[in-house]
């Protein structure tokens, strides 16, 4: 299955083109999944939301769409994955309340966590329960070396972690004025797109000049093309320096997608088109 979403859904600036006008702010995550089928929950990055909280979540989405909750920067930033158990615990037993909506957890380390510490890494994937699904996503440039490369991906093949493929391409080649913000906030590290676990997880920061998409959307749906087809699942989330038009790039990556494999329509297609959408790709 292909799962495409952004990284929040309580968004200001979608009112009137990705959601409807005067939608109250409780309402932005039903209506969020009766559009797209999955999100990459950054907000758990700062706090732990209460098991109340995540179980309302729940309620409010179908079974069918996905949470990808990022661990708590007090693990990975702060402690750097040490001495952090019982921080870990209570940020799985509360995500455990999504039950099937749980998809891969998004384990972030920061842009200065090198290969020099690679045995915290690897001690704390294995204290990780085996149900748990983690996705890891690297920023110091010394990982994409290629012995060291082939190194972290034998240590997350070893506890069935995947790594998180982060697509900074676009905004580094855009001369929009967003883009070029955005590139003081976003790694610009080599693109890695290998599937090494059933599930994959890509990371897509788009330009906010919409052209310029399209090349790279062409390569990421020729990419997921291959991997549906070996019958692994994909999510696929589109950032955006204008926030805007990320769940637009979403929907068009997975009708580029849907016009080589056969996949079910989504949620979005049975509700009438905002009209900012007329104007995009």
């Amino acid at each position: 299955m292909l799962y495409v979403g952004c990284a929040i859904w309580a968004y200001d600036g979608w009112t009137g083109t990705f959601y409807p006008p005067a939608l109250p702010k409780s309402a932005r995550l039903s209506a969020y999944a009766r559009r797209l089928t999955a999100v990459e929950v950054n907000s758990t990055f700062y706090a732990v939301p209460s098991a109340a909280t995540v179980q309302r979540w729940a309620g409010e989405t179908p079974e069918t769409f996905r949470f990808c909750p990022k661990f708590p920067r007090v693990i990975t930033h702060e402690a750097r994955l040490q001495a952090v158990d019982a921080q870990t615990d209570v940020f799985l037993s509360n995500m455990r309340a999504l039950g099937i909506r749980l998809a891969p957890l998004m384990l972030q380390l920061p842009p200065s966590f090198s290969p020099s510490e690679r045995d915290a890494l690897a001690a704390y994937l294995r204290s990780l329960p085996r149900d748990v699904r983690v996705a890891v996503e690297v920023r110091h440039r010394d990982w994409f070396v290629p012995e060291r490369s082939a190194q972290l991906d034998a240590l997350l093949a070893e506890h069935g972690a995947a790594r998180i493929a982060f697509d900074s391409r676009p905004i580094y080649a855009s001369k929009a004025p967003e883009a070029v913000l955005s590139q003081e906030k976003k790694p610009n590290v080599p693109l890695y797109a290998k599937a090494t676990q059933p599930f994959v997880l890509v990371r897509y920061i788009s330009s906010p000049i919409l052209e310029e998409n399209a090349p790279y959307l062409d390569f990421w749906s020729a990419r997921i093309k291959t991997w549906l087809s070996e019958g692994r699942d994909v999510y696929f989330f589109a950032h955006c320096p204008r926030e805007e038009l990320s769940p637009f790039i979403a929907r068009t990556l997975y009708e580029h997608v849907q016009k080589q494999v056969a996949l079910p329509p989504l949620p979005w297609t049975f509700l009438d088109r905002p009209t900012a959408q007329q104007a995009l790709f």
